[in-house]
């Protein structure tokens, strides 16, 4: 029996960053660019591990990552490209602030 993927620090990240993000009038952007802090940064690297391998993951949960950061996605692709393009810019600005550890 095989075990469902924990995407745990994923979901809590996307809940608690973007889904009142749109109420605050931040794009997706500068939410990323903002929570950007050293003292997150193990954190930030477990959410950007989970992320790749959700993304990479051939049952990609694109519903839930919609659901969990409070947007609306019309297809898979979309919402793996989002998703793709949050982890990135969380990545960039995790390297500016450690230094590239």
């Amino acid at each position: 029996m095989s075990q469902k993927p924990n995407y745990e620090n994923l979901y809590s990240f996307l809940a608690g960053e973007f889904a009142e993000a749109d109420l605050e009038g931040k794009s997706d952007e500068e939410v990323v660019l903002s929570c950007n802090n050293p003292e997150l940064a193990k954190w930030h690297r477990t959410i950007i591990a989970e992320g790749r391998v959700a993304l990479a993951s051939p049952s990609f949960p694109w519903k839930d990552v919609g659901d969990y950061a409070n947007r609306h996605f019309e297809t898979e692709e979309s919402a793996r490209k989002w998703l793709t393009k949050m982890l990135d810019l969380l990545e960039s600005g995790l390297d500016k602030v450690s230094g590239g550890e």
